[in-house]
């Protein structure tokens, strides 16, 4: 794996990155190139660097929309650097920190990889903060441009999580990726079988809120952004027919007020929920919020059906790739169990229904 490092020179603007790489989306999703030079485009520019700090939550929300509109694959990376980042200011000690900040800034691209592969990685040995693993992972989004990953560990005192370098081309194996939308992702099967990686922080520490379910308005923010491009594409095709029918600007009215409505819930999530003390109420804020962008997506993608008709299926037309990579993004694990912890948080709640969320 190369590991661009970033230089300021002749760097493009933020506008400039965002307009290439959603240019080259569509040769991205057929194979013809990597995320490699997307991400080194937007650390170039500066927007990666934003997303490795602290900082103002709607700024950082702005952004990960911004980029899952010019390309959700690109997001989904994007999201996840800034999820490790955050993971590591949280509970890495100050030598790791130090490290993975100066490493991100030269161009190293992080990830967290959490879903286990059969057999599931497993801590087998900890000694003086290292430890030896077996086991792989799937979904590993990013394979070849990732270079740092954060990678979680099962053990007996609780998830464990852990720094691993995922350079090794021989442990990677992309072909497994095979499916339908985020393609470029390649988001194939990593081998940690005799790996000695560095531990992060103690058991239990990955599963603490409100920045683990809390944190699902990074992604519903990508999301957005991609109904955003395709609320984009009715927009184009209606103005540029000449005579658009009723219906049709019906279609671009209603398109175009579902991705405005998904923005306002994401904001909100991302405000309430990186707000200092932040607890479970906000954590149920951005689990409701993703549920109401799945929602927003789906009708957004019938209704461009609808109005784009079969270039909506065309093989190259940015439509087609669109709602293929926004359906398969939706699909994330234990939707059900979600919307569950949201009831049930309601339930539990002092406040009224009006004033739950009210951010007062």
């Amino acid at each position: 794996m190369t590991v661009h490092k970033v230089t300021r020179a002749d760097a493009p603007s933020e506008e400039d990155a965002l307009t290439s790489i959603a240019a080259l989306a569509v040769p991205a999703d057929q194979d013809r190139r990597s995320l490699a030079g997307d991400m080194y485009r937007l650390a170039q520019c500066g927007l990666l660097g934003v997303l490795s700090r602290g900082g103002d939550p709607l700024h950082h929300a702005t952004i990960l929309r911004r980029i899952g509109r010019a390309s959700l694959s690109v997001g989904r990376l994007a999201e996840g650097h800034m999820n490790a980042m955050k993971l590591i200011l949280l509970y890495g000690t100050q030598a790791q920190v130090y490290r993975c900040s100066l490493e991100a800034r030269q161009g190293m691209v992080l990830g967290v990889w959490g879903a286990d592969d059969d057999p599931p990685v497993m801590v087998e040995e900890e000694t003086g903060g290292r430890l030896r693993l077996s086991g792989g992972k799937r979904f590993a989004s990013g394979l070849g441009t990732v270079g740092r990953a954060v990678v979680t560990a099962g053990q007996a005192e609780g998830v464990r999580l852990a720094v691993a370098d995922v350079t090794e081309a021989a442990r990677a194996d992309a072909g497994a990726w095979d499916t339908s939308g985020m393609r470029a992702t390649k988001s194939g099967r990593y081998d940690f079988d005799g790996m000695t990686v560095e531990a992060l922080g103690a058991a239990g520490d990955y599963l603490r809120e409100p920045y683990f379910q809390g944190g699902v308005w990074r992604y519903a923010a990508v999301q957005t952004g991609g109904l955003e491009a395709l609320a984009e594409e009715v927009r184009q095709a209606v103005c540029a027919s000449g005579d658009a029918s009723e219906a049709q600007l019906h279609r671009l009215a209603r398109i175009a007020a579902l991705a405005h409505r998904a923005r306002l819930l994401v904001e909100d999530a991302a405000r309430q929920v990186e707000a200092p003390g932040a607890g479970g109420m906000a954590v149920a804020l951005s689990l409701a919020a993703r549920e109401e962008v799945e929602t927003a997506c789906l009708e957004g993608i019938a209704l461009a059906d609808r109005a784009l008709g079969t270039r909506s299926f065309a093989r190259g037309h940015r439509a087609e790739m669109i709602r293929r990579d926004l359906g398969f993004f939706l699909r994330q694990a234990d939707l059900d169990g979600k919307l569950r912890m949201v009831g049930d948080t309601l339930c539990k709640a002092d406040d009224p229904i009006g004033e739950s969320w009210s951010g007062r």
